[in-house]
């Protein structure tokens, strides 16, 4: 994402910070992946589906955490980086919330997981959920560290802290799968918990030259990031609903094996979010900077070409997905899912409408407007659930995934037009700008060949 006018400094940090974002996010994929073609084949779908619903109500508290902290914890640091005083009491503010915040989510956790494990029809939901409480205590740590670091544009230790906190989970599902010990809900929700401890202190070791605290939690920051998160908080929540709604339509509706049936597309499709939100958190540091140094121009050049990156990226694998659906399903999940193929047909479309989304958030919350960025995931999420319990109800798994879809059409088309008016977008330059990522890959890869070429020679000829 480099262009003319920026300095080399700056193309420094793009091709830096991109690329250990874009490692993270890849790493956090790798393993779900490589857990999930494991428990597909050694779970039923029974404890395969409890075991995703477990990981949605955890993934919404995440979700949540970073919605009410991270965008307004990582902007206020970069705004008084060069004050240590009010440095010192956001970070302390920050952690302080943070840890308030685990031990309400593990009070409503407590009170709602016999209703959950009802609903759902996943009894197992009563021996895992319990082992979370200690995970998002330490959890508070974990993203206070990666924050901090964001906020100084360091993303080495967030990669390290991704890795082991899902490296664990899929070392001991592998460990489990090749030894044929068989796998326990319990168990694997224990193996998350070393992975959060592993995690954070990893994470902690690369923010501690940034962890500037003040003594006692500033009442006046407390209201300034609540005020600034309550917005990115319903807009997290919201997508995480609207992206979700489909899948926990089907368990409500059909069981927990048409959730288990859906769900083997899904964890296809997620691979799409990998260069999403990996360009995002690279987008939205920058985001603030750019309206102030160059206006709407910069933001218009700045959402274009950032989803034209994730296009790029994404459109192969769009393709891939259409034209070799049951093959990918058989590799992934196995033939009892194969009806999942037909799904990933539709599903695989969502890429599509991802990028833009994502950045669209990216930059609206950057650029002091998390109001309106809630306003549309929300309307989305409202519009998702009505959607999906009326296609559900009539055409079982075909109707979730076009529910979906419908609901990202129309978003989009809104998102689209708010952003033409304000910034001057038009959503079609960004696939202008395809073309020239695939070039720029290309000399790269060529110009490292050509070097190695060079290198290799030269140890030839002494």
């Amino acid at each position: 994402m480099t262009d003319l006018h920026e300095t080399p400094t700056e193309r420094r940090y793009w091709l830096r910070s991109g690329l250990l974002t874009l490692l993270e996010k890849s790493a956090g994929l790798i393993f779900a992946l490589g857990t999930a073609m494991i428990l597909f084949r050694g779970l039923d779908k029974s404890d395969f589906a409890a075991w995703g619903v477990f990981l949605i109500v955890t993934y919404f508290l995440e979700m949540g955490r970073s919605g009410l902290l991270q965008n307004g914890q990582v902007r206020y640091l970069i705004l008084h980086r060069a004050q240590p005083e009010e440095y010192g009491a956001i970070n302390t503010t920050a952690l302080g919330i943070s840890l308030i915040f685990s031990l309400l989510t593990n009070s409503l956790l407590w009170f709602s997981v016999d209703w959950l494990a009802r609903t759902y029809q996943v009894p197992q939901l009563d021996a895992v959920l319990p082992v979370y409480f200690a995970t998002n205590l330490v959890m508070a740590f974990f993203y206070h560290f990666n924050f901090v670091q964001q906020a100084n544009f360091e993303f080495r230790g967030i990669f390290w802290s991704t890795f082991w906190f899902r490296g664990a989970l899929f070392g001991w599902t592998l460990f489990c799968f090749l030894s044929g010990r068989p796998l326990a809900l319990p168990e694997m929700a224990w193996a998350m918990f070393a992975g959060a401890l592993a995690g954070t202190a990893w994470s902690g070791l690369h923010a501690r030259p940034f962890l500037r605290h003040r003594r006692g939690i500033d009442l006046e920051w407390v209201k300034k990031l609540l005020r600034y998160g309550q917005y990115v908080l319903g807009t997290n929540l919201s997508t995480m609903f609207y992206k979700n709604i489909d899948k926990l339509a089907l368990g409500n509706l059909l069981g927990p094996a048409a959730f288990a049936v859906y769900d083997a597309a899904g964890k296809v499709t997620q691979m799409v979010e990998t260069p999403s939100f990996s360009i995002a958190a690279v987008v939205f540091p920058q985001g603030a900077r750019k309206l102030e140094s160059e206006g709407p121009e910069g933001i218009r050049h700045l959402y274009e070409k950032s989803v034209g990156a994730i296009l790029a990226l994404i459109l192969p694998f769009l393709i891939l997905s259409v034209a070799f659906a049951g093959p990918i399903i058989w590799l992934f999940a196995g033939a009892e899912y194969a009806e999942a193929a037909t799904v990933l047909r539709l599903t695989a479309f969502f890429g599509l409408f991802l990028p833009f989304a994502v950045q669209c958030g990216t930059i609206l919350d950057a650029t002091g407007r998390p109001a309106l960025n809630f306003a549309f995931t929300l309307f989305t999420a409202v519009l998702n659930l009505g959607l999906s319990y009326l296609f559900v109800d009539r055409l079982g798994l075909t109707g979730a995934a076009l529910a979906t879809l419908t609901g990202y059409t129309v978003s989009f088309a809104l998102q689209q037009r708010r952003l033409a008016r304000d910034f001057g977008v038009r959503w079609w330059r960004a696939f202008g700008y395809v073309p020239e990522f695939y070039k720029t890959g290309y000399n790269l890869l060529k110009n490292i060949l050509s070097d190695r070429v060079v290198k290799g020679e030269r140890v030839e000829g002494g």
